[in-house]
């Protein structure tokens, strides 16, 4: 197999792979069709959610976010695809849901009771959407609760704690003799209403004279009952005697720790004594209270950056017209005029104007090596010597990188770093939202030619990008002006993925 082969192959190789990490990023399924359907929700706020954020039924992944866009009256609507299968009751609804704590967010779809009706699937559904507590959230109701618990505090404090509170207990004290003297006085004022009752006693004892017989012999044949009984189930009583024995053991254990814990409390022992009693609990709960809050702002700061991220991707290629490899005293390697690169530009910050672009490529031109060969043969019979100079060069088709900062000057953007290896510079012209005009210049220590390499081409776009297709443009224009120069024709695809961005919000990035 020729080296061009085995170039065009691994080249045919590597663009598989790209196309099908593509298709797996983009949650692009070729299989799938028209087995979607869509359903579109209302929200008070989505906030963190973006276009191709899951949905999920049960923690199942059955379709994807399609768009959102902000209502008149102010709410988000949501529009979802999801699978075919997936039934819908006239009372499901959706939410905004978290992965764990610091996991992205997704919807979550309650398809209903199934007592209620399905929804057919030719009919537009709205669904009612809620949203979870945020952090925001968590921490006034955190900072709610350290405040009643410092409220609290206070008041234990300035209940028990000093002269104030060892008198408010002497006044209880007071209080319970006081209503001792009062019952006291309370029995002496009814005696009368008592000696009445004696009387009635008395009138009754004398009644009861008359009966003592009848009641002597009921209580006889009711004392032969009662030791009958008591006999048969004197088990039963001992046990029950038993029992009240352990109980009132277990009373006077219980009221002695009572009396313990009481005691620790008070001297400002343990741990309830030392909330009640001690400053040391309260500072520490402050501090772990402004912990928490700096943890909080340390988070939304990071979520921020990862949100300002702007990342584009593309594909593209050229056909160099015009480029001469080969020549009379020259051997090439390279077979093809082709250009084949992959680019990624990364915005960290919209607001603020750089950006960073990478490119790798095989160049057609390749790298020139140039091999002079003497070679010197005498002749025996007239003894005179012949010198031959053979002049070799050769273009070995090789892959270049290009890394470069750059800088937005509305409508221009200017670029400096690598080009296809080595340094260099370009600039970049909006003429407008479709066609951009570029020039670049690199290679002045001549590596590969004599003189620098000029690179002039523009770019059009003939679609824009939309939220299932990237953007597509074609570009022409000349190259290596001053050297080998060739006419350019090509075009390709780039594309803004908002899903590899978080993958980069831990890189430190200045402000």
């Amino acid at each position: 197999m020729s080296s061009a082969a085995k170039v065009g192959a691994f080249m045919l190789i590597i663009l598989a792979i790209l196309g099908y990490f593509v298709l797996k990023i983009e949650d692009v399924n070729i299989r799938r069709g028209g087995g979607t359907k869509k359903v579109t929700a209302v929200f008070d706020s989505v906030a963190g959610l973006d276009n191709k954020s899951a949905v999920r039924v049960a923690g199942v992944r059955v379709g994807k976010v399609a768009n959102i866009k902000l209502r008149d009256d102010g709410k988000a609507e949501v529009t979802m695809e999801l699978d075919r299968d997936v039934k819908l009751h006239q009372n499901a609804s959706a939410h905004v849901a978290n992965l764990g704590l610091l996991g992205e967010k997704y919807i979550e779809l309650e398809p209903g009771t199934a007592s209620a009706p399905l929804v057919p699937d030719e009919q537009q559904v709205t669904l009612r959407g809620s949203q979870p507590a945020t952090i925001d959230d968590v921490t006034n109701q955190v900072s709610a609760i350290a405040t009643d618990v410092k409220a609290i505090t206070a008041s234990l404090r300035t209940a028990m704690g000093g002269p104030d509170g060892q008198q408010r207990l002497v006044d209880i004290v007071e209080n319970v003799r006081q209503i001792t003297a009062q019952v006291r006085e309370l029995i002496a004022a009814n005696r009368t209403n008592v000696d009445a009752t004696l009387a009635n006693a008395r009138d009754i004892t004398a009644q009861l004279k008359t009966d003592i017989p009848r009641l002597a012999d009921s209580i006889e044949k009711v004392a032969n009952q009662l030791n009958g009984t008591i006999g048969e189930n004197r088990s039963d009583v001992h046990q029950v005697v038993g029992n009240l024995r352990d109980l009132s053991r277990d009373l006077r254990t219980t009221a002695d720790n009572l009396n313990s814990i009481t005691g620790q409390v008070k001297s400002g022992e343990g741990t309830v004594g030392k909330l009640v009693y001690s400053n040391e609990t309260h500072d520490k709960l402050t501090a772990a209270l402004s912990s928490v809050e700096s943890g909080v702002n340390e988070l939304k700061t990071a979520l921020g950056r990862a949100n300002r991220i702007g990342l584009d991707l593309g594909m593209k290629a050229d056909y160099y017209a015009g480029l001469n490899n080969d020549s009379s005293d020259a051997t090439s390697l390279n077979s093809s005029n082709s250009r084949s690169a992959v680019t990624l530009r990364l915005i960290p910050n919209p607001e603020r104007n750089r950006f960073y672009n990478i490119e790798l490529a095989d160049d057609p031109r390749g790298r020139r090596r140039d091999k002079v060969t003497e070679t010197s043969v005498t002749n025996p019979a007239t003894g005179m010597t012949t010198t031959t100079i053979t002049k070799e060069t050769k273009f070995d088709r090789n892959f270049v990188i290009s890394a470069q900062a750059g800088w937005t000057l509305n409508p221009m953007a200017v670029r400096l770093g690598l080009f296809d290896s080595t340094g260099g510079a370009g600039i970049d012209y909006r003429v407008n939202n479709r066609l951009t005009v570029t020039g670049e210049a690199f290679d002045f220590g001549k590596r590969r030619d004599q003189n620098p390499h000029l690179r002039l081409y523009g770019e059009y776009v003939v679609r824009k990008e939309k939220p299932r297709t990237p953007l597509i443009f074609v570009s022409s224009g000349v190259d290596n002006v001053f050297n080998d120069t060739a006419f350019i024709f090509g075009g390709g695809i780039r594309w803004r993925d908002d899903d590899l961005k978080y993958l980069l919000s831990s890189i430190p990035i200045g402000k």
